[in-house]
């Protein structure tokens, strides 16, 4: 029986030879083939498990655990390259995250002088993993949720953090108060213990370090502290509004003109990105089934009176004398008003003697 070698050190560092192999004429340096794809797999292999733990790939740890000496001029490349590879094989891509929100007074002086300092500083420089398969596969028997730490647990943390930014993509400014918050998620019945008996505080924090939502404390001019949560950059990219109204309109599962008012509601809120998706589509929709369930409503209803008419006015209109009356020329103000009564008066006139003459046909027939 055959033994596997292992590797001796110098195998191991003859993988990173060649790196500097062909020097370009800028001064930047071209890597060999199969240097290139090396670095390709192993951002690949860095996007899997950053994404695996919910942490950022950062562009530090790209060219810290990827790129390889001078290689930099290469990493666009390289970028294009692994994305191509996640897509064909992972059904993902990554997906840059946008900057945190400056809110407070501090944070807006910070970045202002930042962006004085260096212009070009308007990228955040981080990543994570989305989805590139299409919304009509997106299904829990074909992508049912991580197995890690395990399926229900997973389900339940990916529902209440989508639960809670629609809560604050709804919200006023897209920002909602941690006492409001607090309030809903009690009438969720999760304000003390949540995901298997773990505290909702805990779980909170944990949202706001892998970016799904933000904690801004500021103090008033009295010196009282708020509180308030926003969106996150990781749930702005993974979530947004398209998932915010797509839960939405899951929950709320109605057709007709409430959808209508729903679809309405939520492009005001969201915004008109939800509405290219699904929100004028799902409006006209909704139209074109309200439109058809009016029409059918007053088919119905006009073919009932229709036979309730020829069941009650059969011997009225058989017993009829005289020409039909001209149609009622249009007035105005008092002649109108004047009209009205006499054909008010006509119609009892005709009626009575109608009766008259039905109460004379049954004595006769008695």
């Amino acid at each position: 029986m055959r033994r596997r070698s292992s590797p001796s050190p110098s195998n191991v560092s003859s993988g990173n030879e060649g790196y500097d192999d062909e020097n370009t004429a800028d001064g930047g340096t071209q890597g060999t083939g199969a240097n290139y794809e090396q670095m390709v797999k192993k951002l690949v292999r860095l996007a899997l498990a950053s994404e695996y733990s919910r942490q950022p790939i950062r562009r530090s740890d790209i060219t810290a655990k990827v790129m390889a000496p001078n290689t930099g001029r290469q990493f666009k490349h390289i970028f294009e390259r692994a994305n191509d590879h996640l897509r064909s094989t992972f059904g993902c891509e990554m997906t840059e995250l946008p900057q945190k929100e400056k809110v407070t007074i501090s944070q807006k002086r910070a970045a202002q002088r930042t962006q004085t300092q260096n212009p070009l500083s308007s990228s955040s420089k981080s990543y994570i993993l989305t989805s590139t398969i299409p919304a009509s596969l997106r299904s829990p028997t074909i992508l049912p949720p991580p197995a890690v730490p395990t399926s229900a647990s997973e389900s339940a943390y990916v529902g209440l953090y989508t639960f809670i930014l629609a809560l604050i993509y709804i919200s006023p400014g897209q920002s909602i108060p941690e006492s409001r918050l607090e309030k809903q998620l009690k009438r969720m019945n999760a304000d003390n213990y949540v995901l298997s008996g773990e505290k909702t505080e805990k779980v909170l924090k944990k949202m706001e370090k892998e970016g799904y939502i933000l904690k801004v404390r500021e103090r008033d001019g009295g010196g009282e502290e708020t509180v308030d949560y926003m969106v996150g950059p990781r749930g702005k990219a993974e979530v947004g509004e398209k998932g915010v109204a797509g839960l939405i309109r899951k929950v709320w599962g109605k057709l007709g003109p409430e959808r209508v008012d729903l679809e309405r509601r939520l492009v005001r809120s969201l915004g008109d990105g939800v509405e290219l998706k699904g929100g004028r589509k799902g409006t006209e929709e909704a139209e074109e089934e309200e439109g058809e369930e009016q029409t059918q409503t007053d088919g119905e209803e006009g073919e009932a009176e229709e036979d309730q008419g020829e069941g009650r006015g059969t011997g009225r209109r058989r017993r009829s004398r005289g020409p039909p009356k001209p149609p009622a020329r249009r007035t105005s103000g008092r002649r109108a008003r004047n009209a009205l009564v006499e054909d008010e008066a006509d119609g009892e006139d005709d009626v009575d003697e109608e009766e008259e003459e039905e109460e004379d046909a049954e004595s006769e027939d008695e």
